[in-house]
């Protein structure tokens, strides 16, 4: 049996501004950001993880490092295939401007159709980080001893590998939340793979059962937007 924990990076700078940071280098950790991942490295110190991997962009290797100082003995493997989107053109513009632009709508109701100008397409996302996560599971089952692997990557690369292993049409991404350092686990018994577990954060999963509305934001949002309903 193999457990691969998702897990979307803490607050950067870029998701407290509202930006869409995309392939920006220099975006790192805020310290909220930087608080969310201590913590989150606190909550997995005690779990038995196998191997680590993350996206090569600094506020997923920051997240990485606060889940491996509790595990000295393995080293961060930092995959390429595992990189945000690349949002071309649209990438560090304010969310607030780019909702404006014509192609939001399709970005909401039809991601498959989209492609970002002089960037990539959602389809290709998709097929990218699901052959990585397909060949990091196959790298992990052999042997039988059960491997617990921590990926560390962004909010829309988690959409869509959650929407993939649940059978989800891409189009239906929009409808899954990723928060800030949250935790998603999948588990592959054989040739089958399951959703455990879904944007599950360090202070336990209080949050996510307070009845919150929730806003399809590209990019993933910061973890803020969501409001109580009363």
């Amino acid at each position: 049996m193999t457990e691969l924990l998702l897990i979307r990076h803490a607050r950067s700078t870029a998701n407290a501004a509202g930006v869409l940071a995309g392939r920006t280098r220099g975006v790192h950790l805020d310290q909220t950001g930087k608080a969310q991942a201590r913590e989150l490295g606190e909550f997995l110190a005690s779990v038995p993880l196998t191997s680590i991997y993350s996206s090569p962009l600094e506020r997923c290797v920051e997240t990485a490092k606060a889940v491996s100082s509790h595990h000295p003995n393995l080293a961060i493997n930092k995959d390429h295939e595992l990189l945000e989107m690349d949002y071309g053109q649209w990438s560090g513009q304010k969310l607030s401007v780019l909702a404006k632009k014509k192609g939001w709508a399709t970005i909401q109701s039809n991601p498959s159709q989209f492609r970002f100008p002089a960037g990539e397409s959602f389809l290709e996302m998709n097929a990218r980080v699901n052959t990585a996560i397909d060949e990091i599971f196959v790298d992990s089952s052999k042997g039988k001893s059960r491997k617990i692997i921590a990926v560390c990557a962004h909010a829309d690369v988690i959409k869509a590998i959650i929407a993939h292993t649940l059978g989800l049409h891409l189009d239906a991404f929009q409808r899954i939340v990723v928060d800030p350092a949250s935790v998603t686990i999948l588990r592959q018994v054989g040739l089958s793979r399951f959703v455990v577990a879904q944007n599950v954060r360090a202070a336990g999963i209080i949050g996510s059962l307070g009845l919150r509305e929730s806003a399809a934001i590209l990019g993933g949002g910061d973890g803020s937007s969501h409001k109580r309903v009363r």
